[in-house]
């Protein structure tokens, strides 16, 4: 027993492990299975603790350690692959070791897995909420509103803002682009998380802390707002999230501090997006960049109308109808959709209601306009802080709709309403209103007006709420063109400001009762009034203050107007008066305007009002008279404004008695103790009293004298500025009478705009006219001074200031003998010394060589315009004058020059001759033989060169000369920020950048060349070779180039190098005309490595026009796609055959230079997904351009041999099977199938005179799988074809399931002598939108709609759209169509017949024509005129002039109608046609 007992003992010390580790082989699979259960367990908790730390930190909760150490440890295990360790087992038994370790691991696992219990508590998680989407569809594929959007984008990129804001009026769509910029911002990633919340008017910090919280799915439940806005702050600053805060309709500035938002400094993951109707507001939070979102286009805001409104507008009744009504709502998006939606499906009188109301402002019955569009709008009124601002805002709801409303009549009319505070003078209230004005448009209930600071405009949906709000207060505005009388007389008696204005108001009411009436405004904005204005008619309006008369002619004013004791505004604007004298009872007035008005003479009585205080005869031409002592007796004048009064014969003396005829003295001004400005226009500085001086030292001053023909609007500008700066003009006057008066010599000193012309006897203007040197003055015009020599002589010594220390404008006109603008012997030069120029304009300085030394331009740190134009002897911009000058070549820059227009400068040679390396060329090879140092050539030299090359006779071989460039490998990075380039008539120069020398990435340094440079012109210069030479590889700049236009260069070959094309990525705009030599525009350089690139991806525009040697856009292994293409424009390119590439290398990945490219990384354009789309419109088979017809059918040639010439010109081998580009073997497409598939923004397509087109759209390979439906070309508006000979199709027959043209308008054809008809009726189906179809001098066709071909389904063909045909001097014209498939024309009203010797019937049917006025037999002036324009026939224009009277005919039948006019005329047309025939073949061989 013991030992059997011990044998079990020591057994079990062998035993049990060997069964444990036979276990691990026995249960190989189960261990493997339990670990990979147990792993994505793990996994799953491992996510779920993830969970509870993001929503711990969202909560800005801290993680405790021992979490952090359990998910290490988790990803450690993670980490391990379970494969990976089969295959690094060793050994006899790789089962056991494994099976053993996945054991080992599965309980690791389960033990972490109990440790992991304590920290997920939930099952849940809130989804992270959303923003929403816009609630209008469609609006932000408007082309306004994806600009604006691709520049938010752009700008919340960009790391140096913060802070933007998207502002404008109510219901302008600000919400709606926060959203859509959201959305696009989320979608690209450019942040982690994005939160949008509503401020308001009623700003509630709790409330915007909770919905920022909620969306950043933090719980808020502290009390304190303290620890609120800390929590909020510490969460919005995570390094490890981005976020962007929109904050929505911001009404006043928002403590983002005490919101806790974080901002600027170093708090760039978050940034801030706000909408508000407030630029203020903005500001006060100091906004980085603000966008202001203006107000849709016309076509955009019909576009959303449409969509709106629904298909019930297309109707022929509601069309013009609805078009008003979509004019009303002024672009506003709010309220189109509104009105668009409540009109949608209503009946025409329903329509023609909505727009009664809209044009009356009284839009009471359109549903939800009150509440959607006019509550937003008056809310932002009620939301204005004074009173004064509300009333400076209903005033400007007294003008017509679309008014630019005059600024100054605001003051006018709120000094004699007295509705500012604690004002005492005109000025002090112009100041006020200004500032009033300038906040309206920051609110966005004003807008800007074209016309400049002086106006302002209010929006058409604002002025109607305007009105709405103003007549609770008493306004009744009438503004109605047709209105002959007065309204109602009861409206009128509670009226307390009442503005009529119509061009045929005649009659008026006598004796109306008005007593609460303050402001009255009658006549014409237009055409003057002739009419009497009836004696009691302001008898009952005694409280009347302000009475406005625009237009109005009447012999004498009313004899009720002595009632108006409380009126202190009285303007007559552009009125006809004979007699004025009862002014003079009206003691309390203030303010009296005769602006633009006919009054011959100011009557006495005038001298009683002692309390005006401005007085305004502005462009008063008929004034001859102003009574002496009348001036003197204004006591309390503070303005008086007398431009363009020129009859006036002023007194040199004040006169002591009032004489017969006598005329009053400018002495009288000097005894005003109240006189603030005078703008006066005086004959000659004669009359200007010569020792004395005004009482006011301070008085603002504008003094013009000379004749009319000397100083006139042209001149001046400040007519009807009334904030203006002292300005002095004299011309046609003497230097030494000038220096005689004292007065003038003192209103030198304190000019800030001096104007000189004519001035005889004048050699240098600072000193002579200042010995101070001008220290106030900012603007200096000079010009038609034959004695002038220099602007300023700095010889002498004893001038110790420097000159023009703050002068910004300088322009030289028509100085023939001015040698310089700054001399100086010494060659000495004070910084302080145009120091603050910013802009330069020199015109006809005959012998201006330069103009400034580079000492002088080292300066000109604030110049932001350059002209120069016709300056003969101009050879350099600036100058390098010695040797000492030597060491600023590298210290020169022009950091705010952004334009630069050189025009008619025959000499010039350069930007700057003096600085970098030299080219020297052989003139007869005209190829590069050295270079030399600036330093070996001389001044002397330099121009002995240039006499050389100007030398008629031939050069001698060896003679070398310089290469002339406008801007050189180093003056090129002068200007960096150069916006505008103009060059035009530099006949010396032979290339705009040659870039010869210039170095690239040295250092490792990327040197950008104007990358700002937005547009170039360059135009008329006859040596021109090149506008882009020596580019060195790997060049980048120009990248922002976005308009190039160059004409009438004829030397120039090529327009872009490919290293420069392919920097375009921004180029919109291409036009070239004129150029004799050109053959391609982009030519390929040298050795340059053939890579297949797409060029110029966004232009939009290409015009070219007269280039007789053009034959192709782009050389191989470079295409142009036209993706943004909009217009094509092509004029006399006879060479020009197709717009594809004649030449065209096998495809290859393209793709779009990036490297420069600033547009946004958007989906629409410039990003991969914009990139495959723009390669996927591109089929595999492809027709480049050329095909060749055989027995077989139509192949393509694209794979026939070429060679380049070493010139760049296209030349085909020598191949003798290879035929003739003429042979009539070959026929060319314009468009190519695979282009036309790519031209989907297309609009507009004119070409004329291009001999070599055969066919116009190549329709036959277009790609018409399912998955390429899209219809082609569908964006096209107008199609003008013009003097083509040998087009034979316009579309060539493509597949059955095209589709595509829908939006075609206008189909012009002229001078196609080949062809036969204009369109199938496959194509013809397809012209739903066609209005207009104009077809002459086309000989061979002989029928408009060709007979349907054998695959072509005979189905009724509708012209729905078609108002107007003309047909003209089509000899064979049989008919429209020969088949009775086009029956139906419920739009057509005019057709238009002339020369169609054989056409007898329109179509062999009944049609049904219901709006057609009849057949013209003659065409109209207007028609006469286009065919003139478009073939050029100069000897035929008075011919067609000389036609037939011009008559309507019309037999009951369209095709009654045409046998009646052709009827008879057969053979006396046939005998015509033969001279016709025989003229036309002499025109040919001439």
């Amino acid at each position: 027993m013991e030992v059997v007992s011990v044998i079990a003992t020591i057994g079990g010390y062998f035993v049990d492990p060997i069964k444990k580790h036979c276990g691990y082989l026995i249960h190989y699979n189960s261990n493997i299975k339990d670990l990979e259960i147990k792993i994505q367990k793990l996994r799953d908790k491992r996510d779920g603790v993830q969970l509870e730390i993001g929503a711990a930190e969202r909560n800005g909760q801290v993680i405790v350690p021992e979490v952090g150490t359990w998910i290490e440890k988790v990803r450690n295990i993670l980490d391990e692959d379970v494969e990976a360790n089969k295959m690094s087992l060793g050994g006899w038994c790789p089962s056991y070791s494994l099976s053993r370790k996945a054991k080992k691991k599965t309980l690791e696992i389960e033990g972490l897995l109990s440790d992991a219990a304590p920290f997920v508590t939930r099952v849940s998680y809130p989804p992270p909420l959303g923003i929403g989407s816009s609630s209008i569809e469609g609006i932000m594929d408007f082309e306004s509103r994806t600009k604006m959007r691709r520049e938010v984008l752009e700008a919340l990129r960009a790391d140096k803002f913060n802070l933007i804001a998207i502002c404008g009026m109510g219901g302008i769509g600000k919400t709606t682009m926060a959203k859509e910029v959201a959305k696009r911002a989320k979608d690209d990633k450019l942040f982690d998380e994005v939160v949008m919340v509503v401020v308001s008017q009623n700003q509630d910090l709790r409330n915007i802390q909770v919905h920022i919280a909620e969306m950043l799915g933090l719980q808020l439940v502290e009390e304190n707002p303290l620890v609120r806005a800390e929590r909020l702050k510490n969460r919005l600053s995570m390094d490890s999230k981005s976020v962007l805060v929109i904050l929505d309709d911001v009404w006043d500035a928002l403590d983002l501090e005490a919101v806790g938002i974080p901002y600027g400094g170093e708090h760039n993951r978050c940034k801030i997006l706000l909408t508000s109707r407030s630029e203020d507001a903005c500001t006060q939070m100091k906004t980085k960049k603000i966008f202001p979102i203006k107000v849709l286009s016309e076509e955009e805001a019909w576009n959303l109308f449409r969509e709106m409104a629904g298909n019930c507008i297309d109707t022929l009744c509601l069309h013009p109808i609805a078009k008003e009504v979509a004019k009303e709502c002024g672009g506003l998006p709010v309220a189109i959709v509104t009105v668009g939606r409540a009109l949608e499906n209503k009946s025409e009188f329903e329509w023609r209601a909505a727009l009664q109301q809209l044009k009356n402002s009284i839009p009471k019955n359109i549903p939800g306009l009150d509440s959607k569009v006019y509550s937003s709008i008056e809310l932002s009124y009620s939301y204005l802080k004074s009173d004064e601002a509300k009333s400076c805002f209903l005033l400007c709801c007294l003008f017509p709709e679309d008014f630019d409303i005059f600024i100054e009549l605001l003051v006018r009319y709120g000094v004699g309403q007295r509705l500012f505070a604690k004002i005492d003078t005109v000025a002090e209230a112009r100041n006020r209103v200004h500032a009033i004005v300038k906040n309206l448009k920051r609110s966005f209930l004003l807008l800007d007006s074209e016309r400049g600071e002086l106006f302002v405009k209010m929006h058409d949906v604002v002025r109607d709420v305007a009105i709405s709000i103003a007549e609770n207060q008493g306004f009744l505005v009438r503004c109605n063109e047709k209105m002959e009388e007065w309204p109602e007389k009861d409206s009128c008696e509670r009226s307390t400001a009442i503005s009529l204005v119509s061009t045929e108001l005649k009659r008026h009411p006598d004796g109306l009762e008005c007593p609460k009436l303050e402001l009255l405004q009658l006549g014409s904005v237009s055409d003057t009034l002739q009419t009497l204005l009836p004696p009691n008619l302001f008898k009952g309006m005694k409280g009347l203050k302000v009475l406005t008369l625009f237009s109005i002619s009447f012999p004498s004013l009313p004899q009720s107007i002595n009632v108006l004791q409380n009126l202190r505004t009285l303007q007559f604007f552009g009125c006809e008066i004979t007699d004025a004298s009862a002014i003079g009872e009206l003691r309390k007035l203030e303010i009296l305007s005769f602006l633009g008005s006919k009054i011959k003479e100011l009557p006495g009585e005038m001298r009683n009002l002692s309390y005006l205080k401005f007085l305004e005869l502005t462009n008063c031409n008929d004034l001859e008279r102003i009574p002496p002592n009348l001036l003197s007796s204004l006591s309390h004048l503070e303005e008086l404004c007398m431009f363009g009064v020129h009859r006036v014969d002023w007194e040199p003396m004040e006169g002591n008695k009032e004489e017969e005829g006598a005329n009053a003295s400018l002495t009288e001004l000097m005894s005003l103790s109240y006189l603030v400005a005078l703008k006066i226009q005086i004959p000659n500085i004669k009359v200007l009293p010569k020792d004395l001086a005004f009482k006011n030292e301070t008085i603002k001053f504008q003094i013009f004298s000379g004749d009319n023909e000397e100083i006139d609007e042209d001149n001046f500008e400040e007519y009807y500025h009334y904030l203006f700066k002292n300005n002095l003009g004299l011309a046609s006057c003497n230097v030494s009478d000038i220096a005689e008066s004292q007065m003038l010599l003192q209103l030198f000193k304190k000019s800030e705009i001096l104007k000189l012309k004519e001035i005889k006897g004048l050699k240098n203007i600072v000193y002579e006219l200042d010995k101070e040197g001008f220290q106030c003055l900012k603007v200096l015009e000079v010009g038609d001074s034959d004695d002038v020599e220099y602007v300023m002589d700095a010889t002498s010594d004893e001038n110790s200031r420097a000159a023009f220390p703050i002068l910004e404008s300088l322009k030289v006109c028509r100085l023939n003998n001015l040698k310089e603008i700054y001399h100086s012997p010494k060659r000495s030069f004070s910084s302080a010394c145009f120091g603050n120029l910013k802009s330069l304009c020199l015109d006809e300085c005959q012998h201006l060589k330069n103009v400034f030394s580079l000492s002088i331009a080292r300066g000109l740190v604030q110049l932001q315009k350059l002209e120069i134009d016709d300056c003969d002897d101009m050879e350099d911009c600036f100058h390098k004058e010695g040797e000492d000058e030597k060491a600023l070549n590298d210290k020169i820059m022009f950091p705010q020059l952004t334009s630069i227009e050189l025009g008619s400068l025959p000499k010039l040679i350069g930007f700057c001759t003096g600085v970098g390396p030299v080219e020297l060329v052989q003139p007869s090879l005209n190829q590069e033989v050295g270079r030399i140092s600036t330093d070996e050539v001389t001044n002397l030299e330099r121009h002995k060169m240039t006499d050389i090359q100007q030398h008629t006779s031939p050069f001698p071989e060896s003679t070398p000369i310089i290469s002339h460039k406008l801007f050189s490998s180093k003056t090129i990075f002068w200007p960096p920020n150069l916006d505008n380039l103009e060059l035009w008539c530099a006949d010396s120069l032979e290339a705009v950048f040659d870039l010869k020398g210039l170095k690239i990435d040295e250092d490792h340094q990327r040197i950008v060349v104007l990358a700002q440079l937005k547009t170039l012109k360059v135009n008329s210069s006859s040596k021109l070779g090149h506008v882009w030479k020596n580019v060195p590889r790997g060049i980048q700049g120009f990248q922002n180039l976005t308009s190039i236009k160059v004409s009438e260069c004829h030397l120039l070959r090529y327009l872009f190098p490919t290293s420069i094309a392919k920097l375009l990525v921004e180029l919109q705009s291409i036009e070239i005309y004129e150029c004799d030599a050109i053959e391609n525009i982009v030519q390929r350089e040298g050795e340059e490595e053939a890579t297949d690139i797409i060029l110029f991806p966004r232009v939009s525009s290409l015009k070219l026009q007269m280039l007789p040697n053009i034959m192709s856009f782009c050389i191989k292994a470079y295409s142009f796609e036209w993706s943004s293409i909009k217009e094509i424009y092509l004029r006399d390119c006879p060479k020009l055959k197709t717009i594809g590439s004649e030449i065209q290398s096998p495809r290859k990945s393209k793709e779009i230079s990036r490297e420069l490219d600033s547009r946004p990384n958007e989906q629409e354009l410039g990003s991969p997904g914009f990139l495959r789309r723009c390669l996927e419109c591109v089929p595999r088979r492809k027709n480049y351009g050329l095909m060749a017809v055989s027995d077989q059918g139509i192949t393509n040639k694209s794979q026939r041999s070429y060679s380049v010439k070493e010139e760049g010109t296209l030349s085909k081998s020598k191949d003798p099977k290879v035929s003739d580009s003429d042979n009539p073997s070959e026929i060319w497409s314009f468009f190519p199938s695979h282009i036309i598939e790519c031209l989907k923004n297309l609009e507009s397509i004119v070409l004329v005179d291009l001999p070599s087109s055969e066919i116009i759209f190549q329709l036959e390979e277009l790609n018409v799988e399912e998955s390429h439906m899209a219809p082609i070309l569908d964006q096209l508006r107008e199609l003008n074809l013009s003097d083509l000979p040998k087009l034979m199709h316009i579309w060539k027959k493509g597949p059955k399931r095209i589709m595509g043209f829908g939006n075609l308008r206008l189909l012009d054809v002229w001078g196609c002598y080949s062809l036969t008809y204009l369109f199938s009726p496959s194509i013809a189906k397809l012209l739903v939108m066609l209005e207009k179809i104009e077809v002459g001098h086309c000989e061979k066709i002989e029928e408009i709609l060709a007979r349907a071909g054998e695959e072509e389904e005979e189905k009724e063909v509708l012209f729905f759209k078609v108002n107007s045909i003309v047909l003209y001097n089509l000899p064979n014209l049989k008919c429209f169509c020969s088949e009775t498939n086009a029956l139906e024309w419920p739009s057509l009203e005019k057709i238009t017949v002339v020369e169609c010797r054989s056409l007898s019937t329109f179509i062999p049917s009944n049609l049904n024509t219901p709006k057609l006025e009849g057949v013209y037999n003659a065409l109209s002036e207007v028609e006469i005129f286009k065919i003139h324009w478009k073939l050029k026939l100069e000897g035929e224009y008075d011919a067609l002039s000389r036609e037939e009277k011009r008559t309507c005919h019309w037999k009951g039948d369209l095709n009654a109608t045409i046998e009646h006019i052709f009827k008879g005329k057969e053979k006396q047309v046939n005998h015509k046609t033969q001279q016709e025939e025989q003229i036309e073949t002499i025109e040919e061989d001439l």
